[in-house]
């Protein structure tokens, strides 16, 4: 009896074993099945130059696909461009994304709607000074520890003398503003009080951050080395390639 015994109990955990890894590469075939439907849905709805790189945590993945119903969708989308501002970096964190499975099976993903999310924009100085330039502006934007710089030149009877000064940062949902609050110390030799506040309105830099992915509104910022990194959120978000297409 032993011997049957044992070679059944070896045959099912070899059964088991068969069916754990079945279930482990059809586990990590619906995922990424399920994100390049997201990816492609969201640079047909988003009107992207180039596909975002989409992945999906919280496993398995099978069960999510089964129920249509997404825990943590991470899209990555690279060198937005709206208004002449080129945003470097968008990474959103989506949660509750809903994609039905008949329509992943079918290819025929056309609306997926997002409870909820949250981002990091990135709009390196770069960026911001090339469209800066491009309005036809000599101010430049730059990093002073963790605040903003900017610098300019004024024009006191028919000579251009360089300002700068530090600024604050003012967010909008979709644009950012830098509003000079201290003019650098030289600046007091060149210009009389009076014109010092006009030349700080002269320095303030109000910059367009629109149409980012998912309708997303920015928050917050922080200064890094070489750029600015913005919080952005959104919710009851509704990715539908018919408006989209209705729309364009």
């Amino acid at each position: 009896m032993s011997g049957p015994s044992g070679r059944g109990l070896r045959i099912t955990a070899v059964v088991v074993v068969a069916l754990l890894i079945v279930l482990a590469v059809v586990d990590r075939v619906a995922a990424r099945v399920a994100a390049g439907q997201i990816a492609t849905q969201t640079q047909r709805t988003e009107h992207l130059p180039s596909r975002p790189t989409v992945s999906l945590g919280g496993f398995p993945f099978l069960t999510q696909v089964v129920a249509g119903n997404y825990r943590d969708v991470r899209v990555d989308v690279r060198g937005h461009v709206e208004q002449d501002v080129r945003v470097d970096r968008v990474h959103a964190d989506l949660a509750g994304v809903r994609v039905p499975l008949a329509d992943v099976v079918r290819g025929e993903v056309r609306r997926i709607p997002v409870d909820r999310l949250a981002a990091r924009v990135e709009l390196t100085f770069a960026d911001v000074n090339a469209y800066l330039r491009g309005q036809g502006s000599t101010i430049t934007v730059s990093p002073d520890g963790q605040a903003i710089r900017v610098a300019g030149s004024v024009d006191v009877l028919g000579t251009a003398y360089p300002v700068s000064g530090t600024a604050d940062i003012g967010v909008q949902p979709a644009a950012v503003t830098f509003t000079p609050r201290e003019l650098a110390a030289s600046v007091g030799v060149i210009l009389p009080p009076a014109l010092r506040q006009a030349a700080a309105e002269l320095l303030t830099v109000h910059v367009p951050v629109a149409g980012l992915p998912f309708n997303m509104r920015l928050t917050s910022a922080t200064v890094a080395a070489d750029r600015i990194a913005f919080a952005a959120g959104g919710r009851d978000v509704v990715l539908d390639a018919d408006a989209a297409t209705a729309g364009g």
